[in-house]
């Protein structure tokens, strides 16, 4: 069985993310910069038709959704019951 040599081992996409970010860090002064930076670009990328998904949803918004959402599956319960003979 061959040994690993741990000390000298380097993963190259851990490589390739440290090589990005050391060009992003000398590109842009702070985080705020590559932050603006990034959505000027995804706006461009919307402009240009294509599409831009984004995971992150603030608390608030969440909150707000999930009310819309709740308001939502209770009108839609009560209309496929009421339409089934059926009511609450």
């Amino acid at each position: 069985m061959k040994e690993e040599d741990f000390e000298n081992y380097t993963d190259p996409i851990l490589e390739e993310c440290y090589r990005i970010k050391e060009e992003l860090s000398a590109q842009f002064n702070s985080v705020e910069e590559l932050s603006a930076y990034m959505r000027k670009i995804q706006e461009e990328c919307r402009q240009k038709g294509m599409k831009v998904v984004s995971y992150y949803v603030p608390p608030e918004k969440r909150e707000e959704e999930k009310e819309t959402n709740c308001d939502t599956t209770r009108q839609k319960s009560s209309t496929e019951n009421t339409s089934r003979g059926k009511s609450q």
